[in-house]
């Protein structure tokens, strides 16, 4: 391993010092912030953006390198854990060039095969169901056995409003190997997949998603929400931190919404909507799903066809991905013909509590004799066992019959000891700022700004700017609003440009690109383009702020209304109170104030 990893650190620190010219803007650290250095506000480009979470992250994976080499497991780790979040956040950069996706790319496969090949040891089993390994076995073992561009396909199930189903040898296949040496594993993630059925199927139909679709995590995570990737991709659907939050997934020092199967399960069914309306075909949608939709649109444009199963230059995941979720579709529709039985785990049920502060889970599974695995197993985005502080609203699952004993004695439990909220301070962007003397100035990271205020291309950063700036040892994500997207029909005039045309509609270049199959910006007089907007980004509309209030012992209607300065009337109205009925401690008091 040390010979490795000296061989590792040489080549790494050779890569940053080869490539920290061309990465970093020549920056005088030392100059001061006036108005006669370079203006570097205005200039701030996705070019630079680029180039300076690129260099952090190579710095990431020096600093892990030599951790590693004295043995300090906890600062690899962390510094793997840093560089793996950069990642994440350059897939999401806008218009990257072809240089820099290809120097992104050959970094990514670097650090992923370094991982893979001598680190996994680095994934805390207790929170991982060995993804790494499922899909070794699933797309490698028995990738080679046919070739998928010349295998005849047969539809063996195409109902108006499903996925087509087909069978091939290439399926066949994997149906006998999963019915084989991993058969004991198949059969345990559907017996997982039971559970949560019942909750997952009307959200994917309420996005119009084929119902197939839900055994989609089978491959992607075994239908566990402690799931985590290599890449560190996370939970039942296998989002990484990027992805998440742009389909409204929270995640803080509290919380991370990635692995709670519903909340997830309605961001993977908003993602596979827009993949399909992106690439109008359920297979390109799922390659995308896999493997990320710019390289899926390169490989239809080198290759010259849309058919996924005549694409050959896919990364071999992504060309066994298909046939895998095929063949677990064959078996999981009828599993007693391929030697699996029909999962009778019981479908997950709980009650809700509504709690206004921090409460340790240990102490409460103390206080209410609660099976401590279960609530930590219904409670799965709880990142520090605890609800969070920062909520007076939090919504936690309790076993099914319980919530009423628990309510009773909320009051009684302690505030736990270790809730320091990380801190997060704001700054407003002066000219001649930099967002690297603007990291070094409160002692954060360029990533840790570009992710928290969700920089994405050169507008976006401009003097006056207020910036949020997360600081300590968690990054407290902003909640970011998704709306849905409409696609209108732009008609290109004398002397259009798409840079122009996407400015004008508020959205991005890759955006445009990826929708009209482009690889070039040369765009003809006449030609019709779809543009996706967000209607939501023309205006939003004022609305009262809603509160909810814990009742606590010893509230009235009365001092509550007194205390948020409403009427006892819109009070009951609002809560459709029985003014003979009385209030009780634990229940929720939705307040509306202007």
């Amino acid at each position: 391993m040390n010979r490795y990893l000296k061989f590792s650190m040489t080549a790494m620190f050779l890569i940053i010092i080869n490539t920290a010219s061309a990465s970093l803007p020549m920056i005088d650290k030392d100059l001061p912030l006036n108005n006669n250095n370079i203006n570097e506000v205005n200039d701030l480009s996705v070019d630079n953006i680029f180039d300076l979470i690129i260099s952090e992250a190579k710095s990431y994976y020096a600093d892990a390198l030599v951790a590693a080499f004295f043995n300090d497991t906890t600062e690899t780790k962390n510094c793997f854990d840093h560089v793996f979040e950069i990642i994440a956040e350059i897939s999401e950069l806008d218009s990257l060039t072809l240089l820099q996706q290809d120097d992104f790319n050959r970094f990514n496969e670097q650090v992923i095969s370094d991982f893979q090949t001598n680190f996994t040891f680095l994934i805390d089993e207790t929170d991982t169901s060995s993804i790494a390994s499922i899909e070794e076995e699933f797309f490698d073992t028995i990738l080679d056995t046919v070739d998928i561009g010349n295998d005849a396909l047969m539809v063996v199930d195409d109902r108006p409003g499903h996925m087509a189903i087909v069978r091939s040898k290439k399926v066949d296949s994997l149906v006998r190997y999963f019915s084989g040496r991993p058969s004991k594993t198949i059969q345990r993630f559907l017996d997982n997949s039971n559970k949560y059925r019942a909750h997952m199927l009307p959200i994917l139909q309420q996005y119009g998603i084929p119902e197939e679709l839900f055994y989609l995590p089978i491959i992607e995570s075994g239908f566990n929400p402690n799931a985590n990737s290599v890449a560190r991709a996370v939970g039942v659907w296998q989002f990484v931190a990027g992805t998440g939050a742009a389909y409204g997934l929270k995640r803080n020092q509290w919380v991370d919404e990635r692995r709670d199967p519903i909340k997830s399960t309605h961001a993977a069914a908003k993602y596979l909507k827009k993949l399909h309306d992106e690439f109008d075909d359920w297979y390109l949608a799922l390659a995308a799903y896999n493997c990320g939709e710019n390289r899926v649109w390169r490989n239809i444009k080198r290759e010259g066809t849309r058919d996924y199963w005549k694409l050959r230059t896919l990364p071999p995941a992504t060309r066994g991905y298909v046939p895998s979720l095929m063949a677990v579709i064959i078996i999981a529709k009828n599993p007693e013909k391929y030697g699996f039985t029909s999962p009778t785990t019981p479908t997950w049920e709980w009650d809700e509590v509504v709690v206004d502060r921090s409460y340790a889970l240990d102490d409460i599974t103390k206080a209410c004799n609660f099976n401590a695995e279960i609530l930590h197993e219904y409670n799965p985005e709880l990142r520090r066992k605890m609800t969070p502080s920062n909520d007076n609203a939090y919504r936690l699952r309790v076993p099914k019959g319980t919530a009423d004993s628990l309510i009773a004695k909320l009051a009684t439990l302690p505030e736990p000891k270790d809730i320091e909220p990380a801190e997060v301070v704001y700054h407003k962007v002066r000219n001649g700022q930099t967002l690297s003397s603007i990291a070094r100035k409160y002692g954060t990271s360029v990533s840790a700004l570009v992710s928290a205020n969700h920089l994405r291309n050169s507008n976006q950063l401009r003097v006056g700017q207020t910036l949020l700036i997360p600081t300590g040892t968690y990054y407290i994500a902003p909640e970011k609003k998704t709306a849905e997207t409409k696609i209108v029909i732009h008609t290109v005039k004398n002397g259009e440009t798409l840079t122009g045309i996407a400015s004008n509609y508020h959205t991005s270049l890759s955006k445009i690109r990826s929708l009209n199959n482009l690889y070039q910006d040369n765009i003809q007089p006449g030609q019709k383009l779809k543009i996706p907007t967000n209607p939501a980004s023309q205006g939003t509309s004022s609305s009262s702020n809603k509160v909810v209030h814990i009742v606590k012992k010893g509230d009235t209607l009365s001092s509550i209304a007194n205390r948020y300065h409403v009427s006892l009337t819109k009070l009951r109205s609002w809560n459709k109170l029985d003014s003979r009925k009385p209030i009780y401690p634990g229940q929720r008091i939705i307040i509306y104030k202007s």
